[in-house]
């Protein structure tokens, strides 16, 4: 699956925290699976199944996967697709990748303004 990794530095868990907060402000659910691992869920998986393209960016269901992982550079933070939107078709498709594409920059922009971020790129 597709998906943005980050190398942040500082303190790992409050660039974990980071991840999190700015998720939950863009209206994600989180579910934390240990200390260092969670998915994050937006939009209703039926009313994408449903309404098709017609969910819209709003309704659209989208899920990720974070980890975390601590390396000898810094902090690794890989958000991995876990939904395509192909139930919209590529109407569907597209405002998911829309979707996604703006959460990584959202999450990019988090990490730069804290001034911890070090790299990132697309997966």
């Amino acid at each position: 699956m597709k998906g943005h990794w980050f190398l942040v530095s500082g303190d790992p868990a409050m660039a974990r925290d980071t991840v999190y907060a700015t998720l939950a402000n863009q209206g994600f659910a989180l579910t934390p699976l240990d200390a260092w691992t969670a998915y994050a869920e937006r939009g209703s998986a039926s009313a994408s199944m449903a309404l098709g393209a017609f969910a819209g960016k709003k309704g659209r269901h989208v899920k990720i996967n974070i980890v975390c992982q601590s390396t000898p550079e810094g902090l690794s933070i890989t958000l991995t697709q876990m939904t395509s939107g192909i139930s919209g078709g590529l109407i569907g498709r597209s405002q998911a990748d829309a979707i996604y594409s703006d959460i990584y920059s959202t999450v990019g922009t988090a990490f730069c303004n804290a001034g911890v971020l070090i790299t990132g790129r697309n997966i």
